[in-house]
């Protein structure tokens, strides 16, 4: 049976590394899942942005705010990390839509971090995570904390050691291991739940969540889920990446069904070799987007 053959398939890409593979599964035709440390904390990295993108429409709906106002830019709210506002020019005007766009298509941290602001994260919690049942899932940084508690540095240490010939060793911190009581993590099992219930319109409503998969698929990071998929075919989907963290999560839809893949792999807590010889999250990268195709290669075989 289809799910059987995705866990093999999970079971066979874990043996290929070291690190962690946390992963999940749902055919969205019928319901069947498969999954591979479906409870185990992963560190999310960029994927958390989902339930800021949640908690916006949701506020939307409400009539606390429109997408479409604007705001401008200030230096002071320049995060750091991916991006390109970091370097745009303070005074510069956008939309709450620009800002949406920029986080979810480029993972933009400065958009984030202004948008973390507007919906706050508490507001995240209470009205996303809290009423959806995703009780393993934590958002408790915007990018700049959670960069800096990672990495164990200040801002300005972060900032020149990105402009340097050198980089963190940020190998087996307790953030990555999960262990830390506040911390951006969720579970297979919680993110395979959020994106069927975005399916199905249960998130926000049925617009809100048809909307939010239209800009997840436009997400420019396609190195992962999409990167072996044949040409046409649709992923809304949103990464993540710290260090050796590799993360990608989404729904793949195809003309034989649609499906949804939740993938984490975490190289910060693979052997001390394994983390030595790969370049930053290379190494989850090539595992996840193999993993894809050989899970889309399945799933079109037994439709």
């Amino acid at each position: 049976m289809l799910q059987r053959a995705v866990e093999k398939l999970f079971y066979d890409a874990q043996s290929k590394g070291t690190g962690l593979l946390a992963a999940g599964f749902m055919d969205l035709s019928t319901g069947k899942t498969a999954f591979i440390n479906e409870n185990t904390p992963v560190p999310m990295a960029s994927v958390y942005k989902v339930f800021v993108l949640a908690e916006l429409f949701r506020m939307q709906k409400e009539g606390k705010l429109s997408l479409a106002d604007k705001h401008i830019l200030q230096e002071s709210e320049k995060s750091i990390g991916s991006g390109t506002l970091e370097s745009a020019a303070a005074g510069t005007e956008f939309s709450l839509m620009d800002y949406v766009m920029l986080m979810m298509s480029i993972s933009d941290n400065t958009a984030t971090d202004y948008l973390v602001s507007v919906a706050g994260l508490e507001n995240v919690r209470n009205n996303i995570l809290a009423p959806l049942g995703l009780s393993a899932t934590k958002c408790c940084f915007n990018c700049i904390d959670l960069l800096t508690q990672y990495y164990g540095v200040s801002v300005e240490e972060y900032r020149d050691k990105c402009n340097s010939d050198t980089w963190f060793d940020a190998h087996m911190n307790s953030y990555f291991r999960c262990d830390e009581e506040k911390n951006n993590q969720t579970t297979p099992m919680d993110m395979v739940r959020f994106f069927e219930l975005l399916y199905k319109g249960q998130v926000v409503d049925s617009v809100s969540d048809r909307e939010m998969l239209r800009i997840m698929a436009k997400c420019q990071t396609n190195s992962r889920i999409p990167a072996k998929l044949p040409e046409g075919i649709t992923v809304a989907h949103k990464t993540g990446s710290i260090d050796h963290l590799a993360n990608d999560a989404g729904i793949v839809y195809t003309d034989k069904g649609d499906y949804i893949l939740a993938l984490f792999y975490n190289g910060n807590v693979a052997s001390r070799e394994e983390y030595d010889t790969t370049d930053f999250s290379e190494q989850g990268t090539k595992l996840l987007s193999e993993l894809s195709y050989e899970i889309y290669k399945t799933y079109i075989h037994h439709k």
